[in-house]
């Protein structure tokens, strides 16, 4: 017991960096199901509009969420779009696989520069820098939460490398943990060094609120309770913790618990939560319909890890320095049961059938699967060294050791019935250990909507991988921009199939208008432009001067660009609303390239006068090359901007310059 407890102080911080959530989020990234996610019936917004093509009749319709009398959507309001695929004939549903769309604000209605349905499909579907639309409901946006107290947001969809980077937020604290709401629009953040939450509107990428939890409070998990009522936060500087209203954003309850660190879960009707005290070495059960805790039960020695069994209807709770996984019932709020294990466990979580419990020992570096039929050990397996979190997806069980720079992957059939078998996949160049202070407990395995598919998040590396299941190795990589990531999250805001031929996704228009909504269907072949229109916001939000991209002049001067000679390039950015240069932008990045694509080079200016940025860039031959300016910070991307086209003459031979915006 003495070496127990020795381990214990010498590793605690990285065996207690282990995130363990309900049963029913095991399968996907750490999201919440908001009160939007769940509603079906709205307000729709003008008439359903139809369109038949080979047989196939097309139904669109857009419904607002909370209509309040509104006929016409607003800016800032989120609505659902939905399509619905039926065979024009019989009226039945068709299984012709899941459109494509986009939303678009039209440029004009009467001028030449507003092209044709097939080019707009064409060149939305190319996926090309300069085609990306104002709404995309095909594409996810990858959010990771970063060490230096910033939010990054990266498309992965963007076939110019350079454009990923859509926006970045910075907190007035270093991130903890991190939950999202269903349906994408809001995203809490504990700050445990500032003892407080923020709250991130995703729709604006604007911190909306920090929530202070106490002085000395550090909050550090958070969950979202099943119902969408409350979202709750362990306070592991006290023995308490903490709802918050998800409509006011406020603490509307302290329940006292024992002294932290916290893990909270909700058993899947709404009905219990249960939260892990790990000095206290005690459970507490908190019964949510009086809001009020009715047991505090005795656990082995430092419960750190608890998932619920949607099968067994139990709590599991594992214990660090414990012999036994605990089986809770909340309704007799007792232990029914015990399974004998080793010191060690830090990570347990339920695969997708929730029958079978799946826990890592992060002492033996080993993975063990329970049958909760039976509340016995079935199966175990060495996995990679110290194991420290699990993520599934529908097929593959996934296992991050902070030792190792690669993970474990494990099929889920083995996994039933009691044969895992890992087969170990390279996930980055370093170990996650090479960068100790950023061992957090936010998820950095995490599965792509593709469903086959998971993005993994290298602190060390300061780098995102695809991994694709089936292969060996990576698919792709993403740069993290020199930030090293503490949690990795998933924005999916696609359209989904809601019932047979039916396909809905949650909408959040930037600015008012009448858009183009192109549909594309591969088979049959199919292309379609309905509208709608766009009111501005009642309340104020949208399109306010916060919120707008600068407007960004050139200043290339009068005299020829030349190859091979250095040469300052420089930007005035104006305030949109004052019309005056924006002065102290730290984060300008300048994207410089000659089409398609082949040479490109990124660098970041720097202000040599008050609100104008600057570069010296030397092109490499003669020939047309695009210049765009980037700031994240003042929401401005490279896809939203002009490209300058940029003439440069040979050095021997100066013509004169042709510049045009």
């Amino acid at each position: 017991m003495e070496n127990l407890q020795v381990a214990w102080i010498l590793v605690g911080g990285i065996l207690l960096a282990s995130q363990v959530c309900a049963e029913q989020l095991l399968a996907q990234p750490k999201v919440a199901p908001s009160r939007d996610a769940v509603v079906t019936q709205g307000t729709t917004l003008g008439q359903t509009q139809q369109f038949e093509q080979d047989g196939v009749r097309i139904e669109f319709s857009l419904r607002t969420i909370e209509s309040q009398g509104k006929q016409e959507a607003q800016v800032g309001q989120t609505a659902l779009a939905e399509f619905s695929l039926r065979d024009s004939r019989t009226g039945q549903p068709l299984f012709i696989g899941k459109p494509k769309a986009w939303m678009n604000a039209r440029l004009s209605e009467t001028v030449s520069t507003e092209r044709s349905c097939t080019d707009k499909i064409r060149s939305l579907a190319s996926g090309q820098l300069g085609s990306r639309p104002d709404v995309d409901l095909n594409s996810y946006t990858i959010a990771t939460l970063n060490h230096d107290r910033t939010i990054t947001f990266i498309n992965p969809h963007v076939a110019f490398a350079p454009t990923k980077l859509e926006h970045i937020i910075s907190l007035p604290g270093t991130g903890t943990d991190w939950l999202l709401t269903r349906d994408g629009r809001v995203l809490y953040v504990t700050l445990s060094d500032e003892d407080a939450v923020a709250v991130i509107d995703t729709t604006t990428h604007q911190l909306i609120q920090t929530i202070s939890t106490g002085a000395g409070s550090r909050p550090t998990r958070v969950a979202f309770q099943p119902d969408g009522h409350a979202v709750w936060v362990g306070l592991d500087g006290m023995a308490q913790v903490a709802a918050l209203d998800p409509e006011t954003h406020s603490i509307t309850k302290t329940l006292a618990v024992g002294e932290g660190p916290h893990t909270l879960v909700f058993s899947d009707e709404s009905a219990y939560l249960a939260v892990t005290n790990g000095l206290a070495n005690t459970v507490s059960v908190i019964d949510l319909r009086t809001a009020t805790v009715i047991a505090n039960i005795a656990s082995d020695k430092t419960p750190v890890t608890l998932a619920y069994g949607s099968a067994a209807k139990r709590f599991y709770v594992g214990s660090l320095n414990g012999n036994a996984i605990g089986v809770i019932d909340p309704a007799a709020a007792r232990v029914v049961a015990t399974i004998p294990t080793q010191p060690g466990v830090v990570a347990l979580r339920f695969e997708p059938t929730g029958r079978f419990a799946v826990f890592v020992n992060q002492l033996a570096s080993t993975l063990s699967v329970v049958d909760t039929a039976t509340n016995a050990v079935i199966g175990s397996t060495m996995v990679v060294k110290d194991p420290d979190q699990l993520t599934f997806t529908q097929r593959y069980a996934y296992v991050r050791g902070i030792e190792s720079e690669k993970f474990s992957l494990i099929d889920l059939a083995d996994l039933r019935r009691g044969k895992p078998a890992p087969v170990d996949i390279q996930a980055g160049q370093h170990a996650p250990s090479t960068a100790p202070d950023q061992l957090g407990i936010a998820d950095m395995i995490v599965p792509a909507p593709e469903g086959n598919a998971v993005m993994v998040a290298n602190a060390p590396d300061q780098t995102l991988y695809f991994y694709q299941e089936g292969m060996m190795a990576p698919m792709g990589t993403f740069s993290n921009y020199k930030r090293m990531p503490r949690g990795i999250l998933i924005l999916d805001r696609s359209l989904k199939e809601v019932s047979p031929g039916v396909y809905r996704a949650p909408v959040t228009f930037p600015k008012a208008g009448r858009y183009d909504v192109p549909l594309l269907i591969d088979r049959p072949r199919t292309m379609h432009c309905f509208q709608v229109s766009v009111q501005e916001s009642v309340n104020g939000a949208s399109t306010a001067p916060g919120t707008r991209p600068p407007i960004v002049r050139a200043q290339f001067g009068n005299a020829p660009i030349q190859a091979r000679v250095p040469t300052a390039i420089g930007f005035l950015l104006i305030d949109p609303t004052t019309q005056q240069p924006i002065v102290g932008i730290r984060d300008v990045q300048v994207l410089l390239f000659e089409p398609p694509g082949t040479w490109q080079q990124r660098q970041h200016a720097r202000e040599v006068e008050p609100g104008r940025y600057a570069i010296t860039q030397s092109f490499p031959h003669p020939g047309e090359y695009r210049v765009m300016v980037q700031t994240a910070s003042r929401h401005l991307r490279y896809t939203d901007g002009t490209a300058v086209m940029q003439q440069v003459v040979p050095a021997t031979t100066p013509p004169n310059q042709q510049t045009r915006r």
